[in-house]
């Protein structure tokens, strides 16, 4: 696991990209009572972190208010990077879309934990995991759309090898 500071600049950089995607048609109704602040915090630090450790062939830039949806966050060695966060200390799931999953698939999943119970704050990096084997985890919904349901711990440490 890689532990990240975060810093105050890195919160206000995420509210103000949340401001900004709030006003477009797709960000209209996403982010009521939610933190989400802390998925970009989540996405653009550990993308910096990967990009100093990897080749990077795209890097990621958060939330986009132009209201293109992007296909990946970034593309390590030919390989579609998506970051997931857990958003809060105790989450202990990745919880990404089923849509997302089967119909924008992406090579690698890379879970990070927000980690606000510290200061000053930190992002954990925790591991990732393959499209094939989110697609064997359970189908769970709540409050939005369904979602697999993948346990941190089940996640892999990155290392050298993890995008050949």
């Amino acid at each position: 696991m890689v532990v990240v500071q975060v810093t105050e600049k890195d919160k206000l950089f995420a509210k103000q990209q949340i401001e900004a995607f709030k006003k477009i048609k797709a960000g209209s109704w996403r982010y009521s009572n939610v933190e989400a602040w802390r998925g970009i915090v989540c996405e653009m630090l550990a993308s910096k972190w990967l990009e100093e450790n990897f080749t990077i062939e795209k890097s990621a830039k958060g939330l986009d208010d132009s209201g293109i949806v992007d296909d990946c966050d970034m593309i390590i060695n030919s390989k579609k990077v998506e970051i997931k966060s857990a958003t809060k200390n105790y989450f202990r799931y990745l919880m990404p879309k089923i849509h997302d999953v089967r119909d924008k698939p992406k090579d690698l999943y890379i879970g990070v934990k927000y980690n606000e119970t510290v200061e000053p704050n930190q992002i954990q990096i925790l591991g990732y995991i393959k499209r094939s084997e989110i697609l064997n985890y359970p189908i769970k919904q709540n409050k939005g759309a369904p979602y697999y349901e993948v346990p941190l711990f089940k996640l892999r440490s990155i290392n050298k090898n993890t995008f050949d």
